[in-house]
């Protein structure tokens, strides 16, 4: 397995991929897909891609558009949220004085707003998850009603979501203070909100850069430590059905080499990853694979501007973004 640097985009502020598509906000605040300027006003906020094929965008004078092959006005005075609720609705929010918003889930079908009070972390078709420090509540699409409310500050905060596989709601909690590296991970029932498992604090678990692996039916922690000589990058794989701890380990590939991982993704078996070998800027970018741990592929990346802050995959490219506005694109041999 070899990538090979593809191009390099200068002055992107923000980019989605999918199947190879690209869409950024460039620094001029212009939105461009697929190197083709769809949007030049200068003045671009946010957008919500994938919208069933489309694009839905605000600019900073409180306008939000649609985009279809054409660009359409959708809503007026209104500003958007980039996270949707899901193919059908979005959340867009309305000044009504200062520091006081409010906040509707739109539908772009139906034209229609309604009013609501918080915007779930979590959405699935029959129910939204919302959570409050850390207490978390099930409400029911359907008629509205909570089925559900737990309160885990035993546990600490609510840090992250990662889904539901099986019935089973995967969350990360955090503590801060003196207990801050004693992240745990908690399973709850889905329909009755009661805890079926809870991986103990004592484990080497990252609160923020742990994800749900559907395709292994897995949950997948990684993080690296910041340090000039080498450290640990600490690995720990549970069993999402059963919460039993598969595999707990550093991954001796990467410190070897001295990179600390940073950012990574999990796609066909394989971990896609950026790193670095000093305290302050991310320098390499690379491929390991899933069950061994050895790295397929690795490379320095030259003139990087600062650190990497964003890594997407796609079957044949890896996009990664630093803090200097620039994209570097890597394409599979």
């Amino acid at each position: 397995m070899k990538y090979n640097l593809l191009k390099k985009i200068i002055g992107l502020e923000n980019f989605e991929t999918q199947n190879d598509n690209l869409l950024y906000i460039c620094t001029s605040k212009n939105l461009i897909l697929n190197n083709e300027i769809i949007y030049d006003q200068n003045n671009l906020v946010s957008f919500v891609k994938d919208f069933n094929g489309n694009i839905v965008f605000s600019t900073s004078d409180n306008n939000i558009y649609f985009y279809d092959s054409s660009t359409a006005l959708l809503v007026e005075d209104y500003s958007l949220s980039e996270k949707k609720y899901n193919n059908e609705k979005i959340y867009i929010s309305k000044r009504i004085s200062r520091g006081v918003f409010e906040t509707f889930l739109f539908s772009i079908k139906e034209n229609k707003k309604t009013l609501i009070t918080e915007i779930p972390w979590f959405v699935e078709n029959e129910y939204n998850i919302f959570c409050n420090g850390s207490v978390l509540k099930k409400e029911n699409i359907l008629n509205n009603i909570i089925d559900w409310e737990i309160n885990l500050g035993d546990c600490g905060v609510l840090r992250k979501i990662l889904g539901v596989i099986n019935k089973k709601l995967w969350v990360s909690m955090y503590r801060g203070g003196i207990d801050k590296n004693k992240n745990t991970l908690i399973a709850l029932d889905i329909d009755s909100g009661q805890i079926n498992y809870q991986i103990p604090n004592n484990y080497d678990i990252s609160d923020y850069f742990v994800e749900l692996i559907p395709e292994q039916s897995s949950i997948l922690s990684i993080h690296g430590k910041i340090s000039t000589h080498p450290a640990d990058s600490p690995l720990i794989e549970i069993n999402a059905n059963t919460g039993e701890i598969i595999r707990n380990q550093r991954i001796e590939s990467l410190y070897s080499e001295n990179l600390k991982i940073g950012f990574w993704k999990v796609l066909n078996d394989k971990i896609y990853f950026t790193a670095n070998k000093d305290v302050l800027n991310g320098t390499h970018i690379g491929v390991l694979d899933y069950h061994t741990l050895e790295i397929l592929w690795a490379s320095k990346v030259d003139e990087m501007r600062g650190n990497f802050i964003d890594l997407q995959v796609t079957e044949n490219k890896i996009y990664a973004l630093d803090t200097g506005s620039q994209l570097h694109v890597f394409a599979r041999e």
